[in-house]
C-alpha cells in the first residue's frame, strides 16, 4: 500500500475519531445522569462500540504499516547486496579492461617493433642482394 493510502487511511481514522468522541461527549452526560433510559444507555454503548471498532482498525493499519516497513526494508536489503555485488563484479571487469587495455598496448609496441624489423631485415637484404650483385658483376666482367 503506497504512503498516500496510508496517509488518506489516517485522515479518515482521525475524522472519524473526532466524530465518534464529539458523540461520546454529547450522550456521556444523559447517560451519566439517566443509566437506566434505555435510549440513552444503547446511544452511549453504540458510540463506546464504534470507538472500539474505531481502535481495532487503527490497529490494523498500524499493523499494516508495520508489514509495510518490514517489506520494504526487505527490498532495500536485496537492492543493497545486489549493488554490492555488481561493484563487485564491476571491480572485476575494470581490472579485466585495464588488462586489456595494457595488452593492447603491448600488442601496438609489439605490431611497431615488428614493423621495424621487418624494414630492418629488408634494408639488409637489398644491400646484401646489391653486394652479391656487384660482386658477381665483377667476377664476370673479370675485374677481380
Amino acid at each position: 500500500m503506497p504512503s498516500s493510502s496510508f496517509a488518506d487511511a489516517n485522515k479518515e481514522l482521525i475524522q472519524r475519531y473526532n466524530i465518534i468522541i464529539g458523540e461520546i461527549v454529547k450522550t456521556y452526560p444523559n447517560y451519566k445522569a439517566n443509566p437506566t433510559f434505555n435510549e440513552y444507555d444503547s446511544a452511549y454503548t453504540k458510540n463506546i462500540n464504534n470507538l472500539q471498532k474505531l481502535q481495532a482498525d487503527i490497529f490494523l493499519l498500524k499493523n499494516n504499516i508495520s508489514k509495510n516497513i518490514d517489506t520494504t526494508q526487505q527490498d532495500i536489503t536485496q537492492i543493497d547486496e545486489t549493488l554490492y555485488k555488481l561493484e563487485e563484479e564491476n571491480k572485476v571487469l575494470r581490472q579485466r579492461l585495464a588488462d586489456l587495455n595494457n595488452s593492447d598496448n603491448a600488442a601496438n609496441g609489439m605490431l611497431y617493433d615488428s614493423k621495424t624489423l621487418y624494414r630492418q631485415q629488408l634494408i639488409s637484404n637489398c644491400i646484401l642482394f646489391l653486394s652479391l650483385g656487384t660482386a658477381a658483376y665483377m667476377v664476370f666482367s673479370g675485374k677481380i
